[in-house]
């Protein structure tokens, strides 16, 4: 009996030290399942596993992402709201995920909160200079009642990318 004891104890210090040492991998592997559950539109049992993922890597970018993807999906207040929760914890640490600042800003986007879609959107812009995020965080602004910034942001992503379509649309629109 003391034996097995012996032997039980062993395996839960092996377990836990290899938990310890192999927490990212074990998070990118969680990753990867919650994946594989996504394409399946299986989006309770990814978040599981993407939640899970967060416990053994709190530092998961990807698990994150993941997260805000599901709740984009779904589209409800209630999962819109646990997607800014998970972005919003995960950017106190990694303020310049341009990543996680767009994905934050499409669930406020979906939440009709505008003027802090545009925060984020032209945060995630100035980090990346990318045209794409010009132009939302542009719409953003112009929603939220900032014309002038709207108008800004989109000749910014006209500046990156000369002939970038929806920024031309958009001042098209405008009549500029």
């Amino acid at each position: 009996m003391e034996r097995a004891r012996r032997r039980i104890g062993i395996a839960f210090v092996g377990m836990t030290a290899a938990a310890l040492l192999l927490r990212s991998q074990l998070g990118a592997a969680l990753v990867v399942r919650g994946d594989e559950l996504l394409v399946r539109n299986a989006y309770g049992d990814a978040s599981v596993r993407y939640e899970r993922a967060l416990l053994f890597d709190p530092e998961s970018e990807a698990a994150v992402d993941r997260l805000t993807f599901v709740a984009l999906q779904r589209r409800s207040t209630r999962a819109l709201l646990e997607g800014v929760s998970v972005a919003s914890r995960y950017l106190r640490n990694h303020e310049k995920s341009h990543t996680v600042l767009f994905d934050r800003g499409l669930c406020f986007l979906l939440l009709r909160e505008y003027a802090r879609a545009f925060v984020d959107f032209r945060a995630a812009a100035a980090v990346t200079q990318n045209p794409q995020q010009y132009v939302f965080a542009g719409w953003a602004a112009k929603r939220s009642g900032r014309l002038r910034e709207a108008i800004a942001l989109w000749r910014a992503a006209l500046s990156v990318r000369h002939r970038y379509r929806p920024a031309i649309l958009a001042l098209r629109e405008l009549r500029l």
